[in-house]
């Protein structure tokens, strides 16, 4: 399909959404995920219309957002059905289940949802927000397959 292939070629970052089901862990990986709003704090991801992951989000009402760094592709794979979800380390955290190590994460409150053709377009409100300290590598999506942005040089010149 033309238009997958020329999409394909916007470079996203990647992002596990989680939601805790029965006390079992739910999820999927996206690459949809964007900020919507400021004020008030509002962030959007796009889930197809068939996921079972959407509809716990949709019938719980919260999710996390957990933004992956550069090594954890197996996570990515993991819930996008392609590895092991039981080797993923999770934490309970205010209520919501989250990545034991993102490069961000965000706890939400679902806002809004909207018809997107094949899929359903997920507003949340982020009621927690946090990150470790500095700067984290993140992992890339791309042309179908990951990427990471190069390690800059240690060895700098100085004039």
């Amino acid at each position: 399909m033309l238009f997958r292939s020329l999409i394909g070629r916007f470079a996203t970052g990647v992002a596990v959404i989680l939601a805790k089901d029965d006390d079992r862990p739910c999820g999927m990986t996206v690459n949809s995920l964007t900020s919507v709003s400021l004020d008030p704090t509002l962030l959007l991801f796009c889930a197809r219309n068939e996921s079972r992951s959407a509809d716990t989000v949709l019938r719980v009402g919260r999710f996390s957002v957990n933004i992956l760094k550069r090594d954890q592709t197996e996570i990515s794979n993991a819930f996008s059905g392609r590895g092991d979800v039981a080797s993923v380390p999770l934490l309970r955290d205010r209520g919501f289940l989250r990545l034991a190590d993102a490069s961000a994460v965000f706890l939400c409150d679902l806002h809004e949802v909207f018809p997107g053709g094949d899929h359903r377009i997920i507003l949340g409100r982020p009621v927690h927000m946090e990150a470790p300290e500095g700067q984290v590598d993140p992992l890339l999506f791309i042309g179908g397959q990951y990427a990471q942005l190069p390690k800059p040089p240690t060895d700098r010149l100085t004039c």
